[in-house]
């Protein structure tokens, strides 16, 4: 199957390495464009995990595992936009079913080696968030092996008393609201034993720093499922932060890549050291068609 342009203008900058290392990086360039994100939506029923994946993304479903809310198992969601997925794990919400948090836990630390990240979702009027600090402190702090980033939001800040004075036309709260917004920030992050900038504050009804959200997302996200997030995005959310963000993290990949296949080939040192050298020409001229690819 022929390659379109972009990876020809990429095998164009590879054409003083060897031939296996040729095809060797084309493949491997190619598991980059292709990355599937993997997101788990973690909280409970009411928290307004759906209607953030449909602010966030445009994407079409292509697959879902139809089940009860009672199930016991995540939901699955597959994304597709053009050639590239995104797959959604809904989490069973945390505290709905005590006699079940005990296989919740094993379940998600099964599941955490899937996860490029979590998106932690609360509710800004809930009062307290004893059992997801339960959870959090049993599963996530408690876990050995590599954890995915872990971004907490708190969602539903229009509903931050004085409710009535939440502005709708700028989607900005009132000065009273923004008061008890930032102690509420406060009191939950000291809750959960975690750092304030860890917890975000949006209103999905309210279109309130949902920006800010995709754009801690897509840096903290490994830089290898940055770019393919891109593509999934609403229009609006794809800013010069994001687009700078991914771009420069497909470049690192790109680096990272041709850096792991010329170590592994049994090449002379002095053949090594040659190729290395145009390593960053090749990454530049990634991120170049990094549009091609992902734009």
């Amino acid at each position: 199957m022929k390659k379109p342009s972009g990876y020809a203008l990429i095998r164009r900058h590879l054409r003083r390495y060897p031939r296996s290392l040729r095809q060797s990086l084309i493949h491997e360039l190619d598991q980059l464009v292709t990355c599937e994100p993997v997101i788990g939506i973690m909280g409970k029923t009411g928290v307004g995990k759906s209607s953030l994946c449909n602010a966030l993304f445009r994407s079409e479903v292509c697959a879902v595992n139809a089940v009860e809310a009672c199930t016991r198992e995540p939901q699955r969601v597959r994304l597709r936009f053009g050639s590239h997925y995104l797959t959604l794990i809904d989490l069973p919400g945390v505290g709905e079913s005590l006699q079940r948090d005990d296989e919740y836990r094993e379940l998600y630390r099964e599941l955490m080696p899937q996860l490029d990240m979590v998106l932690w979702v609360l509710k800004a009027d809930d009062r307290a968030f004893t059992i997801e600090e339960q959870f959090y402190q049993a599963v996530f702090v408690g876990y050995n092996g590599p954890q995915p980033p872990l971004i907490w939001v708190l969602n539903q800040a229009d509903k931050t008393e004085p409710a009535e004075q939440w502005n709708w036309s700028s989607a900005q709260p009132s000065v009273l609201q923004a008061e008890h917004i930032a102690q509420k920030q406060q009191a939950v992050a000291r809750q959960l034993g975690i750092a304030e900038r860890d917890l975000l504050v949006i209103s999905v009804r309210g279109r309130y720093r949902l920006s800010r959200l995709v754009e801690a997302m897509i840096t903290r996200l490994p830089k290898q499922t940055r770019s393919p997030l891109v593509p999934h995005l609403q229009t609006g959310y794809r800013t010069e932060v994001v687009i700078s963000s991914a771009r420069t993290g497909f470049g690192e990949a790109v680096v990272e890549v041709i850096d792991r296949i010329i170590d592994l080939a049994p090449l002379p040192q002095v053949a090594r050291s040659a190729l290395q050298t145009v390593t960053h020409t090749v990454a530049r001229a990634a991120r170049t068609v990094w549009s091609f690819f992902f734009g």
